[in-house]
């Protein structure tokens, strides 16, 4: 924990001082929407404070913005970065306060006086990344979120979700992530070859992500169908000797920064999560004009209506069946290609999110 409270020096009174908390800055797509708003929101005074570790994407904060690093590690750890986020905000008058992902959010609430605007970003079905596993979140949740604070929620289902466990007492508005402009470059795919199909997943290798649905998928699947994962994550040993035990077609590829270049090499884009928020990675992919072949949850649907096809995750053969299917007609890959970039455009472009950000901040 900081013991000098930084302050920033401000010239000019009528310019809003904004600050954005956020749990850390490892590679995820609140932690990618943060430094895409902070690059990209102009006429402010941008401040960020990091709970925890700032971690991969620190070094993408633009320079006009002032950072603070706290050293958060549990929830006992919320009295302390509260007071300090308190003070923080009265000496460097703060106007608007911006939090993301749970213990940010729940910080925020604690430090932000009741005249200052606070909105929570809700990044992920909260019922199951934290209030089942751990029913004390759920009490928290409840204790500190007040009628004065705004929710934002990165779909419909994750709003539903919130409102259906803690119940909506405020203003709430569906603010679907956003992606780099760089991805909407891509023209539809006109070709897909069946003699080898390559497909492309993007997700870190934790639980949530579901890649041992994958690899038992993998264990059906013919040859000529390989499929590499862009990701880091506790589980890459695991998979790696799943991988290797079966001889399964998969490569794991690590990190890449020029997703956008390298997602448009591929001929199809899979993921098999259990739950997720909104996904980034899917947004991309779609983008880059990839047909989608998704898990048949909620959010997944409500991400790419008609441009994905949709696989029941109780059943390895249903993604297999379905993938070799879709594969023998061209004409329903390229009419998946198409809407998958009309969707994607239609969601996640950063200037509409921006805007509509905007509106919000200065909103009576």
């Amino acid at each position: 924990m900081p013991y000098k409270i930084p302050l920033r020096q401000n010239s000019d009174a009528s310019v809003i001082n904004l600050l954005h908390i956020i749990d850390g800055l490892g590679v995820g797509g609140a932690e990618m929407l943060v430094v895409t708003l902070l690059k990209n929101l102009k006429g402010y005074n941008l401040h960020l404070i990091v709970l925890g570790k700032p971690d991969t994407l620190v070094k993408e904060l633009p320079a006009d913005c002032t950072v603070t690093v706290l050293n958060f590690k549990t929830y006992r750890d919320i009295p302390s970065c509260a007071f300090f986020i308190r003070r923080y905000i009265k000496r460097n008058q703060i106007n608007i306060v911006h939090s993301h992902l749970y213990w940010s959010n729940v910080t925020a609430r604690f430090a932000t006086p009741n005249n200052i605007p606070l909105y929570n970003c809700i990044q992920n079905i909260s019922s199951m990344a934290s209030y089942t596993a751990n029913r004390l979140s759920l009490y928290l949740e409840k204790f500190t979120y007040k009628k004065r604070h705004h929710i934002f929620a990165v779909s419909k289902v994750v709003l539903d979700d919130f409102d259906q466990w803690v119940g909506l007492r405020g203003k709430s508005t569906v603010l679907y992530n956003i992606i780099g402009d760089e991805f909407f470059t891509a023209s539809p795919k006109l070709s897909f070859p069946r003699e080898r199909i390559q497909l492309v997943a993007v997700g870190n290798l934790r639980k949530q992500k579901n890649y041992p649905f994958m690899l038992k998928a993998f264990r059906l699947m013919p040859a000529h169908v390989s499929l590499d994962i862009y990701g880091i994550g506790p589980l890459k040993d695991n998979m790696q000797e799943e991988i290797t035990a079966h001889n399964l077609n998969i490569r794991l590829c690590g990190l890449q920064s020029n997703m956008h270049e390298v997602l448009r090499r591929y001929d199809a884009y899979t993921m098999c999560s259990t739950h997720e928020g909104l996904s980034l990675a899917l947004m991309e992919a779609m983008s880059s004009g990839l047909p989608a072949f998704l898990s048949d949850i909620p959010v997944q649907r409500e991400s790419a209506e008609k441009a994905a096809v949709y696989f029941d995750l109780n059943n390895p053969q249903d993604f297999v069946t379905k993938l070799l299917e879709t594969f023998n007609n061209s004409e329903r890959l390229k009419e998946m290609s198409r809407q998958g970039i009309e969707r994607a455009g239609t969601l996640a472009r950063k200037d509409s999110y921006i805007q509509k950000l905007e509106t919000l901040y200065h909103a009576k």
